[in-house]
């Protein structure tokens, strides 16, 4: 049996839309029309004006908002540094989990790559909650840490360095396969320069990288061993 085809092609131009269809209006095309003049908008007004006649939110008509009649209080302050906070339980239970190498030192690379934490801002600080499940010896090296935590690392048996990071060498620090990726070198740490924060990694009790890097320097290199020392003692 001969397939049977249709007469007609189908065409763009022959084409009819769906229907039914509403017309759109035509506005402001002269008086002759029912929809000249204002454009159904009536006589002035602010729903005659351009835009969507809508005020933004806050506008109550002309007089005083409430956001301005009340007083302002307190302040921002720009200074102010955001800290990713890290709990020592939290540590613990990703160094049981085999999300962090405990041989190994424990940056905020390492901390951000196993998602103990999801955002850093200014740097990590290792706070003293839970203390009491820390029992595994690390060596971490943060950018701030409480008195509590400070004690609870090193009763364990770790170590614990504050080292200072700019918002430039913090990123290098978490994320250097951007510069990696443009064949750029890493920059360098930055040290402080406000005076707070020289004063703050500067001290012993805070474990800053300043104190440690001086005492070190302070410390007499001692003599290597030779056959002439050593005969001489014997």
């Amino acid at each position: 049996m001969a397939a049977t085809y249709a007469t007609s092609a189908v065409r763009i131009g022959n084409l009819t839309p769906a229907q039914p269809k509403k017309n759109s209006k035509r506005l402001g095309r002269g008086s002759g029309t029912d929809r000249g003049g204002t454009s159904t908008r009536g006589h002035k007004g602010q729903k005659a004006r351009a835009g969507n006649g809508k005020p933004k939110p806050g506008f109550e008509g002309g007089q005083t908002p409430l956001v301005r009649l009340i007083p302002k209080r307190g302040f921002t302050n720009p200074h102010k540094q955001h800290f990713a906070p890290l709990n020592l339980d939290r540590l613990q239970f990703w160094i049981d989990q085999g999300r962090l190498d405990p041989n190994q030192p424990i940056t905020a690379r390492e901390l951000y790559e196993s998602r103990c934490i999801h955002n850093v801002r200014d740097g990590v600080k290792l706070m003293g909650d839970g203390a009491e499940h820390l029992r595994t010896p690390i060596n971490i090296v943060v950018s701030r840490a409480s008195r509590s935590a400070i004690a609870a690392v090193e009763k364990a048996g770790g170590s614990i360095v504050c080292r200072y990071y700019n918002a430039t060498s913090l990123r290098a620090l978490v994320k250097p396969h951007k510069w990696l990726a443009k064949n750029l070198p890493l920059p360098h740490f930055a040290d402080p320069v406000s005076y707070r924060d020289l004063l703050w990694y500067s001290s012993v009790n805070n474990r800053g990288y300043l104190a440690l890097r001086d005492r070190q320097a302070s410390e007499p290199a001692s003599m290597p061993e030779t056959s002439e020392t050593s005969s001489s003692s014997s």
